[in-house]
């Protein structure tokens, strides 16, 4: 289980607060709404692809 580094709260996966920024997912205590981490997500296309296909 998760735990929060500022408030030290325990939490199941499916508790914490997911946002999905650009294909960038970040995850917040649902307790102190902090930042507890920052995932790529891979195998997105970017919105700007400048590779053309040849």
């Amino acid at each position: 289980m998760p735990v929060c580094h500022r408030c030290e709260a325990d939490h199941n996966v499916d508790e914490l607060v997911r946002h999905d920024r650009r294909g960038v997912l970040l995850v917040h205590c649902p307790t102190c709404e902090c930042l507890m981490g920052r995932y790529r997500r891979h195998g997105d296309r970017p919105e700007v692809d400048r590779l053309r296909d040849a």
